[in-house]
């Protein structure tokens, strides 16, 4: 995203302890969020840190899959998060929270989605037509499906339900490319597109 501030391109980026040592899959876990920037339009890239004063509770957390929107002066982010740092994939919940900022630094928790279960990770966010916005997010607890909810102020959320299907998958990516609407998703063997004329649910197509 734009810094604004800073005028230069921002990336923030799921973070991996890949060093780490512990059982299993505890370096997947207990990461924070990464920053790097770029101010020749993506030419080159800096390593900036991580993000810090995200913290809600006592702990080592989790936070996956940042999601950031600008809108109306405010950055939204919907991040992924776990509390603790499980070495296991099952039997910890997964929750998308929500918090804003002004300067992409100094952030504000504004708590916990209520979505389709407590398995939601992987935000995207894309404004609508008729000035509402919709969230798409992988629901671990619906087969790895992605859903979607709506929002008339990006704090409140109504869920919609389910809009792809069919192999479980992760990752929506919803953008607008000539005259369409495109979502990548990734299925572990390759990303998978789907097209659509006016985001409506259902409306789909490989």
């Amino acid at each position: 995203m734009w810094n604004r501030s800073e005028q230069t391109w921002w990336m923030v980026y799921t973070n991996r302890r890949a060093t780490a040592r512990g059982p299993k899959f505890a370096w997947v876990h207990g990461t924070d969020l990464g920053v790097a920037s770029s101010a020749d339009g993506g030419q080159s890239w800096t390593y900036r840190g991580t993000l810090t004063g995200l913290e809600h509770e006592w702990g080592h957390n989790t936070f996956w899959a940042p999601e950031i929107f600008w809108h109306e002066g405010t950055y939204h982010m919907y991040v992924s998060y776990i509390q603790g740092v499980p070495h296991d994939w099952a039997g910890h919940d997964r929750h998308i929270l929500h918090y804003t900022s002004t300067d992409l630094l100094s952030w504000t928790f504004h708590g916990k989605l209520e979505l389709s279960s407590d398995r939601v990770i992987d935000a995207c966010i894309y404004p609508l037509p008729n000035e509402r916005f919709r969230m798409w997010y992988k629901d671990e607890a619906h087969s790895s499906h992605t859903y979607a909810a709506d929002s008339t102020d990006l704090y409140n959320w109504e869920v919609l339900g389910p809009v792809i299907t069919g192999r479980a998958h992760e990752g929506p990516n919803v953008f607008r490319f000539r005259d369409s609407y495109w979502m990548i998703v990734d299925e572990w063997r390759g990303q998978t597109v789907y097209k659509s004329d006016d985001l409506s649910i259902g409306n789909g197509i490989v």
